[in-house]
């Protein structure tokens, strides 16, 4: 009974909070399994997905690698690599006159000479992850205070997409207002991103239960640009171990901001599994 409860409660809490006019909806899925090699040494393999614009297309697919060397009870060292394949959503951006050289050309008044307006359509793109972190925990009673720092270097491979322009003057009624023009090729170059994550993490250990709640706040900073704070995420959910090999987890997600895993404003739901062998 005590199971069910909580579990009615993550999910109830997520569905409440998807209201908000404006934010998107996702669904998060991801199959692990472990393999601990001895007390301080063990492997794990996952296959992820993700389905976000209201949970009515997929967004990302991802398999990864990793290792993690438990040092004592208060602190793990761990690595991985992440293969995805992920879904860059549809784009528009302003056109404003350019010089030969690519930089901006004012008007009479000083300002930017409006074009019209580029629309990329949505293009799926391939990614290579690698990361190294540690975690710190203690515990306070039935508490556990966990923190983890996490640097990730993601290479966006290159890719190619549609792009409809849209120019001031191509609708031969009107002169003022951006008519349909053309659709062209656009080439998406290859790029790298590097950022440092740090979450912190309660759980709570609740006595004659398969059940442990927890609350996980991170912060995701971009290293390429003078640390700059580009996205927040807030984890409220459960474990609970089934058996000595079988754990599932819930988890309603919130996400605030952008970064090399993309996103603005997000709402989800996870759900996870895994296996220890």
């Amino acid at each position: 009974m005590q199971t069910n409860k909580l579990l009615a409660l993550v999910a109830g809490l997520a569905l409440a909070t998807t209201a908000t006019a404006g934010d998107d909806f996702g669904l998060w899925g991801e199959a692990a399994v472990e393999k601990k090699i001895n007390k301080q040494f063990s492997i794990d393999a996952a296959l992820g997905f993700r389905a976000e614009e209201n949970a009515a297309r997929a967004s990302r697919y991802d398999a990864s690698l990793g290792a993690t060397w438990k040092v004592n009870k208060y602190f793990r060292m761990g690595a991985g690599y992440v293969y995805l394949y992920s879904r860059s959503p549809r784009e528009v951006k302003a056109k404003y006159r350019e010089d030969d050289d690519g930089r901006p050309v004012a008007g009479a008044d000083g300002r930017p000479v409006y074009q019209g307006y580029n629309v990329d359509h949505a293009f799926y793109r391939s990614k290579h992850r690698v990361y190294v972190e540690a975690v710190g925990k203690v515990k306070a009673g039935r508490f556990e205070f966990s923190l983890r720092e996490r640097y990730q270097f993601t290479h966006y491979m290159s890719a190619e997409t549609l792009r409809d322009r849209y120019r001031v003057g191509a609708d031969p009624t009107d002169h003022t207002v951006a008519g349909y023009e053309e659709t062209v090729t656009d080439f998406k170059p290859a790029k790298d991103k590097h950022y440092l994550r740090s979450r912190l993490q309660v759980a709570y250990d609740i006595a004659n239960c398969p059940v442990e709640p927890f609350v996980s706040y991170e912060l995701s900073n971009d290293l390429t640009s003078t640390f700059a704070l580009d996205k927040t995420r807030l984890r409220a959910g459960a474990d609970w171990k089934v058996s000595k090999q079988h754990k599932l987890s819930l988890a309603y997600v919130f996400e605030d901001g952008a970064d090399d895993d993309d996103g603005n404003r997000l709402h989800a739901i996870e759900v996870g599994y895994k296996f220890d062998f």
